[in-house]
């Protein structure tokens, strides 16, 4: 297999749950490419590790109660109870409108399949040497928090976001990877043209420089808007480049 070597000074990437979960568990295609035929370190923080754990055992609750339907023909009668995060309402949907398009043996087989990625899945990320590099982190600066909870709704995602500036901060590259387009990714209309220091833009109507630039982070992108925290918090060195799997690698290949 040919090796997809780093291309400028980025040697490692911090990941987040969602990547490794478009890995080792849905075997996304650039995720395989990621994870198997490329030389970058792979780096997750502990808080990252209990997070997917925690998603996979609620993961399983759901596929192993929908199997009990399925198993006595009554998953038309399945009713989802104890969902608090939005993420697995999200999947509970999503699941449940792809097994309502299959036969009863094709739902049984389904779910037995998602049970035993699921338990593969930890032991190829978290047990498995030179996969995936998984650190300790001193606790989330407080201040950090604060700051980001302006930008980013996810109480969860921000103190990823703390993690990943503080490993950024103690040498690593800054490339943080995410699939999360609602959070922290943002969609195309959420980037805006961002109003520079230094000039008054036009559009400002003679507004002072500092008061154009609050105005226009409005119009800036997710992305954005987390490293003019991040960088505030601290400097520039700690900023993050927050991409996607496929625009990371699409990137590196140029």
């Amino acid at each position: 297999m040919d090796e997809f070597a780093p291309g400028g000074d980025v040697e490692d990437v911090f990941t987040d749950t969602c990547v490794l979960f478009a890995y080792a568990v849905e075997g996304e295609k650039g995720a395989r490419v990621l994870f198997e035929e490329s030389t970058f370190d792979k780096v997750a923080s502990e808080r990252i590790k209990r997070e997917f754990v925690s998603v996979a055992d609620r993961h399983q609750d759901i596929h192993r109660e929908l199997l009990e339907f399925a198993a006595t023909d009554d998953l038309d009668e399945y009713e989802p109870t104890d969902l608090h995060q939005k993420n697995d309402v999200r999947y509970v949907i999503d699941l449940y409108s792809d097994l309502s398009e299959m036969d009863d043996v094709e739902v049984v087989r389904r779910l037995n399949e998602l049970i035993n990625r699921l338990e593969k899945a930890r032991d190829e990320l978290f047990e498995t040497d030179g996969v995936l590099t998984v650190l300790t982190l001193d606790g989330v600066d407080a201040q950090l928090v604060g700051q980001l909870r302006g930008v980013v709704e996810n109480e969860a995602d921000i103190r990823v976001l703390c993690d990943a500036a503080a490993w950024s901060r103690n040498g690593g590259s800054g490339t943080f990877l995410t699939e999360d387009t609602e959070d922290l990714l943002g969609s195309d209309e959420d980037t805006g043209s961002t109003l520079k220091g230094g000039n008054v833009d036009e559009s400002s109507g003679g507004l002072s420089d500092s008061f154009a630039d609050f105005l226009g982070s409005e119009n800036k992108s997710i992305p954005e808007r987390i490293n003019d925290q991040i960088v505030s918090r601290y400097d520039t060195d700690s900023s993050l480049q927050i991409l996607s799997i496929d625009d990371f690698l699409a990137i590196e290949a140029e």
